[in-house]
């Protein structure tokens, strides 16, 4: 589990980027949070406990799936995403969601609490090791589900990072694979190419070192368009990427993002629009029924 420092850390970036995240016009954590309660299986009823909540993109399609007359629970350590959640599932009339504010990587409820426990894109943040997802396995009910979705650190054919376009690779992954400062989360970009999402093996392996059974893990591609490179560039600042961003001085970030724009420009289609095909994991597995 992360230390105090690690976790101020997430706290802050999440926590400065609630204003901005899943705003810029990106279609890209709704779908994936559509994808992964489709994937997960998660059914009317059902008591489920969402890692992460963010502003809700894995929350609501959760609540959608159980229904009225289950129990979703949104947990995330920012409470500027809290109240977030909180607002948009009150909009949205669903009295069966509840959130707190959190910390993910140490879920305080007992034991057997959930049908279900799932992370869009949060879990992987702090995971290295089958350690760090027992937590989960330990508050589902037997038979209960554990899903997650991340991004694909499976080498592409030319053994690049496929969650960067390919033409701004060699610019950002540099950055983003720097040694963490004292008060730094120690994220999985920092050991891209020996972590446990770097096969659909390895996240097995993790999965049932954990104590999970009947794991799936998939690869899917999902076509993020936007208009321009600038706006790719505004895109990952709005989310945990500022973190790369954040590190940067003023100057070098200015620069680096004005090349990162020209490049994806260049790829613009005959319709005007750049479409990135952006590979994503999701995970399942089960608590054992014994």
């Amino acid at each position: 589990m992360g230390n105090s420092e690690s976790t101020a850390e997430m706290h802050r970036i999440f926590n400065n980027a609630a204003d901005v995240y899943d705003q810029s016009g990106v279609e890209f954590f709704g779908p994936i949070g559509r994808r992964l309660v489709e994937f997960s299986g998660i059914g009317a009823g059902q008591s489920v406990l969402d890692v992460g909540c963010g502003r809700g993109a894995v929350l609501f399609p959760v609540a959608e799936a159980t229904g009225k007359s289950g129990e979703v629970i949104g947990i995330d350590l920012a409470e500027e995403m809290v109240k977030y959640a909180e607002g948009g599932a009150r909009e949205r009339g669903l009295g069966h969601v509840t959130t707190r504010v959190m910390n993910g990587q140490q879920p305080d409820y007992p034991a057997g609490r959930f049908d279900a426990v799932i992370g869009g894109f949060s879990v992987f943040i702090w995971t290295h090791g089958s350690a760090e997802l027992k937590p989960y396995r330990e508050l589902l009910r037997p038979g209960g589900t554990f899903a997650a979705s991340a991004p694909s650190f499976f080498p592409t054919s030319t053994g690049k990072w496929g969650f960067l376009p390919e033409d701004v690779h060699d610019l950002l992954l540099p950055h983003m694979t720097q040694p963490k400062d004292g008060d730094a989360y120690d994220c999985p970009f920092t050991n891209i190419h020996n972590n446990w999402l770097v096969t659909p093996e390895a996240v097995e392996s993790t999965l049932t070192g954990a104590g999970f059974v009947d794991t799936e893990v998939v690869e899917e591609d999902l076509p993020l368009t936007v208009e321009s490179g600038a706006q790719w560039v505004r895109w990952t600042r709005s989310h945990g990427m500022r973190r790369l961003w954040d590190r940067l001085s003023e100057q070098d970030a200015e620069e680096l993002a004005a090349e990162v724009a020209r490049r994806l420009d260049a790829l613009r289609g005959d319709d005007g629009v750049i479409t990135l095909p952006t590979p994503i994991v999701y995970m399942k597995a089960r608590a054992p029924r014994d």
